[in-house]
């Protein structure tokens, strides 16, 4: 994520339904003030804080591999500063095709790629007037689920928290529809089964750790509340006005290319998990950027 004005609406939004969703943070922004407040504040509220990782110039191409994996462990150490912990679970920003040398060696750095089956078009539905088009996407999904094979499924659903999309705006109705089909919004690490949800060591795969919000953990939530969905204006940016903001450099004008991905292959410990949550039918929220 970049946080924004969209990232504080979209908390406050989550506070009310007392729910719990996965941030991806990009590090390039924290060093902004502001950003790194909202970063810590989301930590704060219990929800679970990855990375999203982007390589300079989109290629591992010219660099050795320490000196991308030193690259990895700066921005993770970034985010440490802020949280006290290392990131995890991890979204490889990808421009193009993948990059096989970047993706083996952020495995072998202990990272988990995150994958996702879930794509609720918020970069598409990006204004008031058609945002609610986007709890639309979940009620299709979720009926062809059922009258395909009579049973709940789980999801990990990939957003884009930015003021450009139609997050912001959708969520309150984005729950409520996760609510009214029976399904629990979770974080990843409630979606993996998951107690150790960070890293021990930046760079090295030495090791895991959790904290009292992590799954298992005395403060773990998983689950939603309904929320009332407020009509706004129409016309505009879902999330229009708040301070200038630099410009954002984001693949949010595409369709992730993981979208799908995570019941085509056993690759990601997460592409398991996702369709194996034993407790109830799940969303695993995820926001990034």
């Amino acid at each position: 994520m970049r946080p924004s004005e969209a990232t504080m609406e979209m908390l406050q939004t989550l506070k009310e339904a007392n729910a719990k969703v996965t941030f991806f943070a990009n590090a390039t922004w924290l060093q902004y003030m502001q950003y790194a407040g909202v970063a810590r504040h989301a930590y704060m509220d219990g929800h679970l804080i990855g990375m999203t990782y982007r390589l300079p110039s989109d290629t591992s191409t010219g660099r050795t591999d320490d000196e991308i994996k030193n690259d990895i462990a700066r921005n993770s150490r970034t985010i440490q500063d802020l949280i006290g912990v290392y990131p995890k679970y991890m979204k490889v920003h990808e421009s193009n095709l993948k990059d096989a040398r970047l993706l083996n060696l952020v495995k072998s750095m202990g990272y988990t790629l995150v994958g996702f089956n879930m794509d609720e078009y918020d970069y598409k539905y990006n204004s008031v007037a058609t945002s609610s088009k986007i709890a639309e996407v979940y009620s299709a999904i979720f009926t062809k689920q059922a009258d395909a094979y009579g049973r709940k499924a789980s999801y990990v659903v990939a957003g884009y928290d930015v003021p450009s999309t139609g997050a912001a705006a959708a969520l309150p109705k984005v729950i409520n529809t996760i609510a009214a089909n029976g399904y629990d919004m979770v974080r990843l690490d409630g979606c993996a089964n998951d107690k150790t949800p960070y890293k021990k060591d930046p760079i090295q795969s030495s090791g895991e750790v959790g904290d009292p919000k992590s799954y298992g953990g005395a403060e773990y939530k998983h689950g939603q509340n309904s929320v009332k969905e407020v009509a706004r204006p129409a016309g505009g940016s879902p999330s229009a006005g708040g301070g200038a903001m630099p410009p954002m450099d984001s693949d949010a004008s595409k369709t992730t290319k993981d979208s799908g991905e995570v019941k085509k292959s056993g690759v990601s410990k997460l592409s398991v998990a996702a369709s194996a949550l034993a407790i109830v039918p799940a969303v695993a929220y995820a926001l990034f950027l």
